[in-house]
């Protein structure tokens, strides 16, 4: 049993609010117009710009389309998560708030709920490229949130293990009373 932790949530509740429920929906200019963002490509540039209610992501226009997502993604971590500018941010917090750009970043390029569904190759090699193919993203970044995912799955299944073993115990201290 896989439970989704808060993030996990929040994207799959995105996801569902804008109607993309499968990896062939994902498509970044849909979601951007869904959560009405508009896209503006300028070279050696990456951000966000807030005017009043508007929201723009700006994107390097010399990366690919596989980096695009990935950007996008991380940006939109910044408009869904954070106020403001960072300009006057002190550099903990400003840290703090990449850390959590990056994380909702892997979490929504490849959602949790939808990675659920999937069937995974038995060898990582090809659960990579799996990815790399279904969510558009590069072979890094696909090897990284596939790293993400199996460690929260081996986590979950040793957490599982302990407390089956523990229940079993408590039940045979129970058994000899």
């Amino acid at each position: 049993m896989y439970y989704l932790s808060e993030l996990e949530e929040e994207v799959q509740n995105i996801y569902k609010k804008i109607n993309i429920l499968e990896p062939f929906q994902v498509d970044m200019e849909v979601i951007a117009d869904r959560l009405d963002i508009q896209i503006r490509y300028m070279p050696n540039k990456c951000g966000i710009f807030k005017f009043g209610l508007s929201k723009v992501i700006i994107l390097d226009s010399l990366k690919n389309k596989q980096q695009h997502w990935e950007d996008f993604c991380h940006e939109l971590g910044h408009i869904m998560k954070h106020a403001g500018t960072q300009f006057k941010t002190p550099l903990l917090l400003k840290e703090m708030q990449e850390n959590q750009a990056n994380s909702f970043m892997y979490h929504f390029s490849v959602p949790t709920f939808m990675l659920n569904k999937i069937q995974l190759p038995p060898l990582k090699r090809d659960a990579i490229q799996l990815l790399t193919d279904l969510f558009n993203v590069t072979h890094t970044f696909a090897e990284k949130r596939l790293d993400i995912y199996l460690r929260k799955l081996l986590s979950l299944r040793t957490q599982f293990s302990f407390m089956k073993q523990k229940s079993a115990a408590s039940l045979a201290q129970l058994q000899n009373i």
